[in-house]
């Protein structure tokens, strides 16, 4: 039986879930803004036909978006992560196997029919996701990741695909390749691509005919690959599994300057517990832990700091990594700077599978249970009823200079007092 690679995608993600749950706004120009109301980081496709640019500074365009009546949301990425989780799920019953690559974003190998035809297959997808979500999605079909996501490309950008375009049963696809210009090819980063166009080659059909060798000789393995999987043999495999996280690291810019150590030991206390979170749901220990912060690199004195600690035990305890954090804001913290933002990363990450103890050190396996339980209950309660839920006190941040989120619409899919009830009459 043949064998497809498909690549799916929400359509301007981050949009379209503010739409689905605000059907005031369907068809409507929105943007998305990113964390502390800074830059615009999602257009619905409405705001992007009326040329409102990816990536500026909100007040930049402020006066602009009112003018072109654009609706304003701030980042709510706890409903993004739930419609995530939604899509990801149904695309898991419906394809043989799949990687989840990104937040909207997947690769799954696909069966064919007898008739190798998929967008039966498709269009019946798309029904189901926009019926059971909300949200549109594009799909691309080849026989490798990069023709998929090339094909992806082509769904989105020829109206007439509606969504879905299947490359692979196109014999001669020397038109098809030559609208992708190179530096649009997934896996050409800016290297690549001076390099490519030197050598007088702008896009994905002149980097197929290349030869194999040059592209070897510049770029190894990793540039052959790429070469041959433009021509259809695939060389990048399906990753089912996730790989594990290198390092977490958690870091908010403040909605105004702060300057008090109480301040800075908040926001420390509020990302540790963030990141351990993150650690426990990924089954991982951290070994070492690094706080930091800085002030604005613009002002006359600018001034940065970190602090880092081993552990002697790798661990992914909130109580023991809030303590250790705790002691390092207080070595970065210094008076009379503005800190305009601060973080922690939680680094050389191994698995909760085992874990090396000191052989000299008569450790309490009864209270590392206490706490091993109480954690996995914390987690429990604030996933179900919200990320804030329960905290420690020392990690309860005020509101007054925690991050702005002045355009946030409140209904989640998470909370079940916020979605609105609808009385049929």
């Amino acid at each position: 039986m043949t064998q497809a690679i498909v690549q799916i995608d929400g359509n301007n993600f981050y949009a379209s879930c503010e739409q689905m749950i605000d059907p005031s706004i369907r068809g409507k120009g929105v943007v998305v803004l990113s964390n502390n109301d800074g830059c615009i980081i999602a257009r619905s496709s409405e705001a992007r036909k009326m040329g409102i640019p990816m990536g500026q500074p909100y007040f930049k365009l402020k006066e602009k978006l009112k003018k072109l009546n654009i609706n304003i949301r701030s980042s709510n990425y706890e409903l993004y992560g739930d419609i995530s989780n939604r899509l990801m799920q149904i695309l898991i019953e419906n394809c043989e196997e799949l990687e989840i690559y990104s937040i909207d974003e997947a690769f799954a190998r696909i069966d064919r029919p007898k008739d190798q035809e998929l967008y039966r297959w498709g269009k019946e997808l798309r029904e189901t996701i926009f019926q059971k979500i909300g949200i549109p999605i594009s799909i691309g079909i080849g026989k490798t990741k990069v023709q998929a996501k090339i094909a992806n490309y082509l769904a989105k950008k020829v109206e007439k695909n509606s969504g879905i375009f299947d490359i692979a049963n196109i014999e001669n696809k020397d038109d098809l390749l030559n609208q992708i210009k190179v530096d649009k090819i997934w896996g050409v980063g800016p290297m690549m691509t001076k390099w490519f166009k030197e050598k007088g080659i702008t896009n994905a059909r002149e980097l197929r005919d290349m030869s194999s060798d040059e592209i070897k000789r510049k770029f190894g393995v990793i540039g052959q690959r790429l070469q041959y999987e433009l021509k259809g043999t695939s060389c990048i495999p399906l990753k089912s599994k996730p790989s594990d996280r290198k390092e977490i690291c958690v870091s908010r810019s403040f909605a105004h300057p702060i300057d008090r150590s109480e301040e800075l030991l908040q926001a420390i206390g509020k990302y540790i517990l963030i990141g351990t979170a993150k650690l426990r749901k990924s089954h991982q220990l951290a070994s070492a832990i690094t706080v930091f912060t800085n002030t604005n690199k613009y002002s006359n004195n600018f001034y940065k700091s970190h602090a880092s600690k081993i552990l002697d035990i790798p661990s992914n305890d909130s109580i023991l990594m809030l303590r250790i954090s705790l002691e390092l804001g207080k070595k970065i913290f210094k008076p009379y700077n503005k800190l305009t933002k601060a973080g922690i990363i939680l680094h050389k990450l191994q698995s909760d599978q085992y874990q090396q103890k000191i052989l000299f050190n008569n450790q309490d396996i009864k209270e590392d249970l206490k706490k091993e339980n109480l954690n996995k209950i914390i987690d429990i309660i604030n996933r179900k009823y919200g990320r804030n839920t329960l905290s420690w006190a020392p990690s309860i941040i005020d509101n007054n200079w925690s991050q702005r989120s002045n355009n946030l619409y409140n209904i989640k899919t998470t909370d079940i007092a916020t979605i609105p009830t609808v009385i049929a009459g």
